[in-house]
């Protein structure tokens, strides 16, 4: 019904090739971690690896992957989401940032605790309203909202316990 090619042969796999499809990923997608890079152009490149960290080089010495940059705008895209440090955190390893990057990038951000309650009360009014939460069941479903959203169990406590009246 349908004609198949029957004579496809296997595009040979060289540097440049390796090198130009690590681009083209970049130019498409925008920016990658150089391990997240690594590891598309080895799934895709599995017969024949030899090219793939010489091509991934190359692009780190060109400045065109560069981990250190993408970590700092990707967290800086975290924190304007009310997302907590320890969740920011959380993202940047699973992107494949190292521990040394991950924790200049965090302490780089300009937030004291006090913008992290901010951030906390901002997401606890959204979903549970102004009034401090007395009811046990309801005030550990704002505990565990909040402390998956990366925030730590003070702050979390401290939001779930505010009200206006304290000033």
């Amino acid at each position: 019904m349908y004609n198949k090619k029957q004579n496809t042969k296997p595009q040979v796999i060289s540097y440049d090739r390796v090198k130009s499809y690590m681009q083209w990923m970049i130019e498409r997608y925008g920016d990658y971690s150089a391990k997240t890079l690594l590891q598309k152009a080895n799934l895709l490149f599995k017969d024949d690896k030899q090219f793939n960290e010489p091509a991934l080089e190359y692009l780190i010495e060109r400045g065109i992957v560069d981990d250190r940059r993408y970590a700092e705008r990707l967290t800086a895209s975290l924190t304007e989401k009310n997302i907590g440090p320890n969740k920011i955190k959380e993202k940047l390893y699973v992107k494949g940032f190292s521990s040394q990057i991950i924790n200049e990038c965090v302490s780089a951000v300009e937030t004291t605790d006090e913008d992290y309650f901010d951030k906390a009360l901002t997401l606890k009014i959204r979903k549970f309203g102004e009034d401090p939460i007395e009811e046990l069941k309801l005030k550990q479903k704002a505990l565990r909202h909040l402390i998956a959203k990366g925030f730590s169990y003070s702050i979390a406590n401290k939001a779930v316990s505010y009200s206006d009246n304290e000033d």
